[in-house]
């Protein structure tokens, strides 16, 4: 954490943050209050704002140290792996809330566990070039999406018992460890170090 800047570390990681926590914040505002397709707009938007500002991160980032290869994939192959990246934490989320309204919250919780568990492993993988699902049982990738399920089923339980500011701040509590262990996780190796 010593060597931090402003501009390539810590901004993107407010911008990612901020991004998602609103995201989840109005699309379940707007769910509830039946309107779909804006409760969709604004996943799409806080969604896509989060994703973006990690490419902007990553390419920094990547871009400081020497001997790392740049990704030479076709942008709009790039663009279409963040599409689908997108798309399905979508679903996840909203498989997530059909299970805690419908089911049971425990259900939904581990459910959204599990699936967050496969989609941040996938994102992994893809960030740092590895094999698919190469990260589903490192402990780092176990912890920071724990803390983003714990965060959501915390939010959901507090918002349904119209405690709404004690769930959004628990949402935020667990999207920024969630953010700051995968940023960690994502960094390159630096020389000397495993």
């Amino acid at each position: 954490m010593s060597n931090l800047d402003f501009k390539t570390d810590l901004l993107p990681f407010i911008i990612a943050t901020a991004g998602e926590f609103v995201a989840l914040l109005y699309w379940l505002k707007f769910f509830d209050e039946k309107q779909f397709i804006l409760s969709m707009l604004v996943m799409w938007l806080g969604f896509g704002v989060e994703r973006i500002a990690v490419v902007i991160w990553i390419r920094s980032v990547y871009r400081r140290e020497q001997g790392v290869r740049p990704d030479e994939t076709p942008l709009w192959a790039r663009s279409l792996r963040l599409l689908g990246i997108t798309l399905s934490e979508i679903i996840i989320w909203i498989v997530w809330l059909t299970l805690a309204d419908g089911v049971s919250h425990l259900l939904a919780g581990l459910v959204l566990g599990i699936l967050m568990l496969v989609q941040h492993s996938v994102e992994m993988s893809i960030l740092k070039r590895k094999k698919p699902f190469a990260y589903v049982t490192s402990p780092k990738t176990i912890f920071f999406t724990l803390m983003e399920t714990l965060g959501g089923a915390a939010w959901l339980y507090f918002v349904r018992d119209g405690q709404v500011l004690r769930g959004g701040a628990l949402l935020l509590i667990g999207l920024s460890i969630e953010h700051i262990v995968q940023g960690s996780a994502l960094k390159p190796r630096q020389a000397g170090r495993s």
